[in-house]
């Protein structure tokens, strides 16, 4: 069970350090996408094998967030984060110094899993070291340490590759994950935590007895379609589609993560008022995700109006994210069970990430970036007939 009104003193620290070693792993996540423009460019891999490196990373991360959950509600939350960092940061150096396909494939995916360990252990320290009402309000506001990561990804990785050349993209990134590593160790190590010791409530094949947790998983498994392929192909449909450089294309991509940290921002007003109800953010999220994604399907070769719509599609899902991994399982919080439930969460949203990479891989080679944005518009009507009906 959870610690109710736990006495920890250092909660402003341990917020600030907590969201900076979270918000590092998303810069040596973005930093594949920054550099596919240079990777195709210079022969090291096509772009069905980018896509295919997507495909891995969201495939293995949804595993990873699986079989994670369960030791990120018995673990020590600081054993978790401080692991996961150590194996991205190595996974990324590596990635940089050894540039096959193979190879990175390979590497990709131990970034993955070493990824996956970590959410759920970040929604476990706001939960051990706030109350309950106090743990929503903050993890509301962690959860923007996504687009955060995602702008500082844009940024530095730019900045190295134009610099250095596209393999410190992966050198110096890994290498701050590593830095991050006995900061949140010494930060962390003392925080309360009770781990959940129920074997039979915490599988997560019991939770999927759940109607309410099984109709919530297409859902989840949509917006991971949308989320994490607008992060992978940003890049690439700025510089293809408009013929601009990455130099240029960067202040395109910037607006995209900046809007969705908005989103995120904005998320708790939103949340109050749709009455609380997080299934009804999702719905109204969709709505705009439609509206944007069929706009982007039309003729119109403009790459402000593309910025614009990717934008705001990047912020309705951002919402959606917030609604379905962090505030939904918020409500598991008297089973001990917030890390599992968002574990089984998180593996639906990867997989549909992972099977969009696959497939978007060899689409966008035959048919062009439209054919994607209409299968954006197909996900999300049919979210709607997923979301559960608060009662």
């Amino acid at each position: 069970m959870f610690i109710k009104n736990a006495p920890y003193k250092k909660t402003g620290l341990v917020f600030i350090i907590t969201y900076l070693a979270y918000t590092s792993i998303y810069i040596s996540r973005l930093n594949l996408s920054i550099a596919s423009p240079e990777l195709s460019g210079q022969g090291i891999l096509t772009a069905a094998q980018i896509g295919l490196l997507g495909s891995v990373f969201s495939v293995v991360f949804a595993i990873g967030r699986l079989l994670n959950g369960t030791l990120n509600d018995k673990v020590m939350p600081w054993i978790m984060l401080c692991t996961g960092l150590a194996a991205v940061g190595v996974s990324n150096i590596l990635s940089g110094l050894m540039m096959s396909f193979i190879i990175m494939a390979l590497l990709w995916g131990i970034n993955a899993y070493a990824q996956s360990m970590m959410w759920g252990s970040v929604l476990r320290v706001m939960s051990s070291v706030y109350d309950s009402e106090k743990a929503s309000k903050r993890t509301a506001i962690m959860v923007s340490s996504v687009a955060v990561g995602n702008l500082l990804g844009i940024l530095i990785n730019t900045w190295i590759i134009s610099l250095f050349g596209v393999k410190f993209a992966y050198i110096i990134p890994g290498a701050l994950n590593i830095l991050m590593c006995p900061i949140t160790f010494i930060v962390l190590k003392k925080i309360p935590f009770e781990p959940n010791t129920e074997k039979r409530s915490i599988l997560p094949i019991n939770l999927l007895k759940q109607k309410g947790i099984r109709t919530m998983l297409v859902p989840a498994f949509c917006h991971g379609i949308m989320k994490d392929n607008i992060s992978l192909w940003m890049a690439a449909y700025f510089v293809t589609t408009f013929s601009i450089d990455l130099k240029k294309s960067s202040w395109f991509l910037l607006f995209i993560p900046a809007i969705g940290l908005v989103g995120r921002m904005s998320y708790s007003a939103v949340y109050r008022f749709c009455g609380r109800d997080e299934n009804k953010v999702s719905f109204y999220s969709f709505i705009v995700c439609i509206i944007a994604a069929a706009v982007l399907v039309l003729p119109i070769k403009q790459p402000v109006v593309s910025m614009l719509c990717l934008g705001i599609i990047y912020t309705a899902v951002s919402v959606i994210n917030t609604s379905i991994l962090s505030i939904y399982p918020l409500s598991f919080a008297k089973s001990g069970n917030i890390a599992t439930v968002s574990g089984l969460m998180d593996f639906a949203t990867y997989f549909g990430a992972g099977v969009g990479s696959a497939i978007y891989g060899f689409v966008i080679s035959s048919f062009g970036y439209g054919a994607m944005f209409i299968s954006w518009v197909a996900l999300s009507v049919l979210s709607f007939f997923f979301l559960p009906k608060r009662t």
